[in-house]
């Protein structure tokens, strides 16, 4: 006589449903990222393009920021944001169908979670929040070119753009990865603990 198979646990469609639009987000975040980085490097570059005299250190400190938030759009963060999205899909879509476990510790998917507020997702907070604010941006670098003098040629409100833009992404980063390296080191003690439980019994 066979044993009875073992119950499979009901579908949790939120999970599934989850882990498909994750699946589909990863794409479209790396060429958000993409795209982004590209305009702030366009951006970046036309600040002192037409600038006649010397460049104020407040606007070549938005420039250099802007270039430097460009550069990790384009490539660290459209490449990073398109794996972390897709493991963690993954990960929930074989979850559905796992019992929900309670862990004590930090899990993968919160160290995942960590590492992309650290490096893509901090990128594109710090897009949206320049995007939000551009139209202060404009106002402040409007201020700035009368400051400065007629005729200077100097585009400051991308240079105030770049200064927020990236001053949140740094921020949002520092934070993301202070949370990420905590998590991964618990995560790794909480798996050599259990490694080192299994080993004891298994020797016992």
């Amino acid at each position: 006589m066979h044993p009875p198979a073992p119950a499979r646990e009901p579908l949790r469609v939120g999970r599934l449903l989850w882990g498909i639009a994750l699946l589909l987000a990863a794409p479209v975040f790396a060429i958000w990222m993409a795209v982004t980085g590209l305009l702030s490097a366009l951006a970046a570059a036309s600040i002192t393009v037409d600038a006649s005299g010397a460049v104020p250190p407040l606007i070549s400190a938005g420039q250099t920021l802007l270039s430097a938030f460009a550069f990790w759009a384009m490539f660290v963060s459209a490449g990073a944001g398109l794996v972390v999205l897709i493991l963690l899909g993954v990960q929930s879509i074989q979850a559905a169908r796992r019992p929900p476990v309670v862990s004590p510790g930090a899990t993968f998917g919160s160290v995942l979670w960590a590492w992309g507020l650290a490096i893509p997702f901090a990128t594109g907070i710090g897009a949206l929040i320049g995007m939000l604010f551009r139209a202060t941006a404009e106002s402040i670098g409007t201020d700035l070119s009368l400051d400065a003098g007629p005729g200077t040629g100097i585009n400051d409100d991308d240079a105030v753009h770049g200064l927020i833009t990236g001053g949140a992404w740094l921020l949002v980063a520092v934070v993301g990865l202070s949370l990420a390296v905590i998590l991964t080191v618990r995560y790794v003690r909480a798996r050599r603990q259990s490694k080192n439980y299994a080993s004891g019994r298994s020797t016992g």
